[in-house]
Order: structure tokens, then C-alpha cells, then sequence
């Protein structure tokens, strides 16, 4: 939260996932001053950045969310996807319940707080300066995160000169497949809130991703075997999709049934097929005649929607691409897709993210390398235990964050004497570790606040509500 010449404005407004109670609890507390609030600045639709925004609608807020055009989109069916889990999680918890006296529990929001948000939605293209009055404005820049992602710059009037924060929000990664790479910074801020997510971490190559992959494919189709990715609905799958596509088109593998097993994978992917103004110049290329774009070789790829349709899928013989929810493979679509191919060696399931430990994800991944934890060498999938034999893969290098390096070269215009910096995003070691390496760099000043936290810089002070970071990757 900003407040600056009067004004309140806070920089997104996300939901913090991990263990149900915890999560519940941090979620509810919600902070103060939102009754006086001016503006939302959006930097894009991760549910860790939009997801709260229906609780703001529930108090009252009607004033803007200012947001690109894509991410309207993508927020809106991420917040809708949100809070059908949530209503769905209340009337479970209040069907197990024994003691009837207690109060019955209560979604965080509901369908219909979502849709008080959508009317304010107020969509900006990037490189517009928008004037939210009071001598303070902010302009949206390319970030390459995700679809619509930006990163944000506010200039405000302060004493007698005109002064500047950068809020990086979510960094992508240049090469990244379909979108932009981030647009490089022209000049120097007086303060600073960076991510930090993966500020201690080198990630592999891009340009390694596509072999391994090909590769990975290759040896299954030869083998009239099935390809599993559990995916992320938002931005991986359509990474997926567009990598099994280009390699078609270029005739590296023959075309085979290729399934998106995902309702919200679906909406997602529609919506990169609306913006294609979005697309780099290599995607613009490959994939569009004119202003008619085909990202995905939808001729070629089965949309489930309905269960019936997921079903189906499983009925399909000999070599194929599923993608499907959830990446942890602790719930969602790809949990029956698995329970058909973990006992199949002609059958290779592909993680292509971070994988959380303590996950049937993780799990897959342990015993593929022998590794044993606890006494059973088996892994469970819904109601019964399976033998591991299909063979199991992990891409490195595909993550939708920059790495510390990369990180450490977009700020580099901010690296003077005179900026300070706050690190949020990522876990304690984490910020605490990338302060320090901006400072070494040259940083004037870099701290990790702790959550709900407040500093007064000039006349302008900024409250921090970060928390660790949940992997939206």
C-alpha cells in the first residue's frame, strides 16, 4: 500500500495459498486503511496477486483496478475458478461437521464477490501514463511473466522535485516462449520493490528446454506411449501446447491426439488466442497470417471441458500429450490420467515446474531417482497404491521468474547510492539473501520488511504485506 500526496493505492492485492487454516487466517486479516483506499494497480491475474481482490469488493470498494486488457481476463477466470474452490471447501468442512452448534464456516468469498470486482476493472495498455490525480500517476511496462503481466512505475511530486518507485511485481524470463520478453528499464528509481523468488537461484537455459523436450517426446512416440504434464492452467499449459505445436509444424515429430485436460487450461488458452497483439516477434512469425493467428494448432487439440470429456481421454490408445491440473498431482484431472499410466513403462509423466516437497509430485520424482522416503515404495492415487514404472521427467530452465542473475541485470539502473530498495516475493532466506546482493551491487540501501510492516521514506510511506511466497509458477 502507497500513500503518497494524500492518496492510497496499493500495488495488488493476492491470496496466500498453503495449509487451510493457516492460509485462512492470514487471509482474513485484512489490513487497515482499505476503507480510505483511492486505487488498485494490478500487475496481472496469478491468484497470488488478484486473488483477494473479491474481499475488497465485499467491503465496499467500487473505485478502480486499473490492469492490462489480457489480465482483466485472465484475473477474472482465475478469481471465478477461486471462489468456486472456496465454496465447494465451506460446504464440505460444514457436511463433516459434528458439533452442529458451531457456526457454520463461511467461504473467503463467493461467485458473487467476484463479480462485484469485474465492473472495475479499468484496462490500460502498457506505456500509458495514467494520472490518478494529486500530482501522481504510474505507466504499466512489459514484464513477461505471464499473459498481460507488467511491471509498474509511479512518479509522484515530492517537496520540490519529481520522484519515481518501481514495483517489478512478477520478472519473466527473456526467450520465453509466446509473450515478450520484459521491456528493459530507461532509467533510475528513487525506490524500489523487487521480487525475490528465485534471487539465490541460477536457472538452466532456455534454449535447453526445447531439445530436452523434443527428445522426451521422441522416445514415447517411438514407444506408442502416453506423455502426462501436469500443468499450471495459466501460462505453463499454454507453453506446453505451443512447444508440441511448433515441433509438428516443423515436422521434428509426427502429429498426435493432443488433450488439455484442465477447464480453467481451456478459458486460459483461449484467451492467448484473443491477444495475439501480445505474442513476440518469433510467435508473431510461426504462428499468424495477417492478423489470424493459430497458437496453438487447435485443428490438432482436444479441449476437455466436461468430465464425460475427461474420460474419454483415457479411452485413447497409443501415443499421445495430456496436459492437465494440478502440477503437485495432489488433486485436480491429472490424478486419473496418472492412475492409468504410472504402472505402464511405455508411459512417461513430465514435471515441468517447481514441485512442492510433501506432494504425490515430489514423490513421483523421489522414487524415479531411488529415492525411498518413508517405508513404501509405492505411491498412493486417490483410493489405492500403485508401483511406480512409467518413466519420469523433470525440464529445468522453464520458470516464469527471472533468476537472481537476471534480476540483478534489469535493476541495474537502480543500482545507485541513492535508491532504496525493499525485497518481498520470495522466502525469508531468500529476500534477506538478494537485500544483501543488491547492496553489494551498489544498491544504497535493500531490506526484507517483515509482513505487515510500514516505512516513511520522505514524505511518502509504503506498508508491506508480504508473506512466504506461494510458487505461482
Amino acid at each position: 500500500m502507497l500513500e503518497v500526496n494524500g492518496l492510497r493505492v496499493l500495488l495488488d492485492f493476492g491470496l496466500f495459498q498453503g495449509r487451510r487454516d493457516e492460509s485462512r487466517e492470514f487471509n482474513s486479516n485484512l489490513p487497515p486503511g482499505l476503507e480510505r483506499l483511492d486505487a488498485v494497480v494490478l500487475s496481472h491475474g496469478h491468484l497470488d496477486h488478484c486473488g483477494r481482490l473479491p474481499l475488497l469488493a465485499r467491503l465496499g470498494y467500487r473505485g478502480p483496478i486499473y490492469c492490462t486488457p489480457a489480465t482483466a481476463e485472465v484475473a477474472r477466470v482465475v478469481m471465478l475458478d477461486a471462489a468456486k474452490i472456496q465454496e465447494e471447501d465451506a460446504n464440505y468442512l460444514n457436511r463433516r461437521a459434528n458439533n452442529t452448534a458451531n457456526a457454520p464456516i463461511r467461504p473467503l468469498f463467493t461467485t458473487a464477490d467476484v463479480m462485484r470486482v469485474l465492473p472495475l476493472m479499468k484496462t490500460t495498455p502498457l506505456g500509458e501514463a495514467v494520472d490518478l490525480g494529486n500530482k501522481v500517476a504510474f505507466t504499466f511496462h512489459e514484464a513477461g511473466h505471464i499473459l498481460g503481466s507488467a511491471y509498474v512505475t509511479v512518479e509522484y511530486d515530492e517537496g520540490k522535485g519529481r520522484k519515481s518507485l518501481l514495483f517489478t511485481a512478477d520478472l519473466g524470463r527473456s526467450g520465453s516462449p509466446i509473450i515478450r520478453d520484459p521491456a528493459p528499464l530507461t532509467a533510475a528509481h528513487d525506490l524500489v520493490i523487487t521480487e525475490a523468488t528465485y534471487g539465490l537461484t541460477r536457472h538452466s537455459p532456455m534454449s535447453a528446454v526445447g531439445p530436452q523436450l523434443l527428445e522426451i517426446l521422441k522416445t514415447a512416440i517411438a514407444k506408442r506411449g502416453r506423455v502426462i504434464f501436469p500443468s499450471f492452467a495459466v501460462g505453463r499449459t499454454q507453453t506446453m501446447l505451443w512447444y508440441v505445436q511448433r515441433f509438428i509444424q516443423q515436422k521434428l515429430i509426427p502429429e498426435i491426439p493432443i488433450f488439455v485436460d484442465s477447464p480453467m487450461g481451456v478459458e486460459i488458452s483461449r484467451i492467448h488466442e484473443r491477444h495475439s497483439d501480445a505474442f513476440d516477434e518469433e510467435t508473431r512469425a510461426a504462428v499468424c497470417d495477417g492478423d489470424k493467428c493459430d497458437l496453438f494448432g487447435l485443428s490438432r487439440v482436444t479441449f476437455a471441458v466436461s468430465s464425460e470429456e475427461s474420460r474419454k481421454i483415457n479411452m485413447v490408445s497409443g501415443a499421445a500429450v495430456v496436459i492437465a491440473s494440478s502440477p503437485t498431482c495432489e488433486f485436480g484431472r491429472v490424478l486419473h490420467h496418472l492412475r492409468r499410466s504410472v504402472e505402464n513403462p511405455d508411459d512417461t509423466v513430465v514435471f515441468v515446474g517447481w514441485t512442492p516437497p510433501n506432494t504425490l509430485g515430489r514423490r513421483l520424482q523421489d522414487l524415479s531417482k531411488g529415492v525411498v522416503v518413508g517405508r513404501d515404495s509405492r505411491v498412493r492415487i486417490l483410493d489405492r497404491f500403485y508401483d511406480l514404472r512409467c518413466t519420469v521427467k523433470t525440464l529445468h530452465g522453464l520458470s516464469a521468474h527471472a533468476d537472481g542473475d537476471e534480476l540483478l541485470a534489469f535493476l541495474g539502473p537502480t543500482l545507485k547510492p541513492g535508491t532504496t530498495a525493499f525485497v518481498v516475493h520470495g522466502e525469508d532466506d531468500r529476500c534477506d539473501g538478494f537485500a544483501a546482493r543488491l547492496t553489494a551491487a551498489g544498491m544504497g540501501a535493500a531490506m526484507a520488511p517483515a509482513p505487515t510492516s510500514s516505512a516513511t521514506l520522505g514524505e511518502t510511506s509504503y506498508r508491506i504485506a508480504d508473506f512466504a511466497h506461494n510458487s505461482d509458477e
